[in-house]
């Protein structure tokens, strides 16, 4: 018990209750295949090889391209044509540069 300093009537201190734990909804999209991590880690070493930097790397593979008709990304992670089209691209520039 506490005594206020005004002299009113005492207060009866109560347990806190414990905070309740929160969690975080589950997640509804299908995690990726065991196949397209693997196609999207090699598309990631390839343009990695490519550029050298995370910065072009990234806006690579994520911007529409016109000659892949798509993202390049996208198109390796849905198939292993996909990704040695990607590479095959990757290729083609660096052999250029």
């Amino acid at each position: 018990m506490t005594v206020p300093a005004n002299g009113g009537e005492p207060e009866i201190a109560r347990p806190r209750r414990p905070r309740a734990m929160t969690f975080r909804k589950r997640s509804t999209t299908a995690l990726p295949t065991p196949d397209q991590s693997r196609r999207q880690s090699n598309v990631l070493e390839s343009a990695w090889r490519r550029f050298g930097a995370p910065g072009p790397v990234i806006a690579f593979l994520n911007t529409r391209h016109k000659a892949l008709a798509g993202h390049p990304l996208q198109i390796a992670i849905e198939s292993d044509a996909g990704l040695e089209r990607v590479q095959a691209w990757l290729e083609k520039r660096s052999l250029k540069a």
